[in-house]
């Protein structure tokens, strides 16, 4: 004799249903989370890597160059800019090649180069930062956040790399970055970011 299944009430149908909508809508929140969440690295967007030629380099102690598409300022620090009397007592910044993120720490306003003043002013709360970065009035509590700088030879091999880390463990992490001889192009990683060095004062 065989049994013949019970039939599926009206109860639990809907109990299906409703199950089965809460899986369809925590999936699909989730990937548009991580569809919004995770890094894109596209070629020359934000996210991504900017790849620079030499003849793109700002001289050394030159005003910066701003790359709007990449949220960045290009700069190149040399011995005048790396020991402007201007600098914190224990500031230590090294000359070479640094990407900062174009947004001030303090609350993220577009800050502007002002060349009359010779520094990185921002209009909304007055955070002043030098050349290479360093925080030197107002607000902010930590210099310009920066983005890790890859130096390239002709075949695209690595020479030299920011420093990524914690510098409170290593001075060295995001220190400008010396161009070694041999580099045929730089790559500024927006997608690498390096948080500014925590100052006040």
């Amino acid at each position: 004799m065989t049994t013949q299944p019970l039939p599926v009430t009206r109860r639990e149908f809907l109990y299906y249903v409703w199950a089965a909508s809460i899986a369809c809508f925590t999936a699909e929140t989730t990937g548009a989370l991580l569809w919004f969440a995770l890094p894109r690295a596209h070629a020359n967007k934000f996210g991504g890597p900017f790849t620079i030629p030499p003849e793109e380099i700002p001289l050394p102690d030159s005003l910066p160059a701003r790359y709007t598409a990449g949220r960045f300022w290009l700069v190149n620090i040399g011995t005048e800019r790396a020991t402007d009397p201007r600098h914190p007592q224990n500031a230590v910044t090294q000359p070479g090649l640094a990407a900062f993120f174009a947004l001030c720490t303090h609350e993220h306003c577009d800050y502007k180069w002002v060349p009359i003043n010779n520094r990185f002013e921002c209009p909304c709360h007055g955070a002043k930062f030098l050349l290479d970065g360093t925080r030197v009035d107002g607000p902010a509590q930590r210099d310009l956040d920066r983005f890790q700088i890859r130096a390239l030879d002709a075949d695209g091999g690595l020479l030299a790399a920011t420093k990524l880390g914690n510098d409170h463990d290593d001075s060295t992490v995001g220190q400008p970055l010396a161009l070694p001889e041999g580099t045929a192009a730089i790559v500024i990683d927006t997608g690498k970011l390096i948080r500014g060095h925590p100052r006040s004062g």
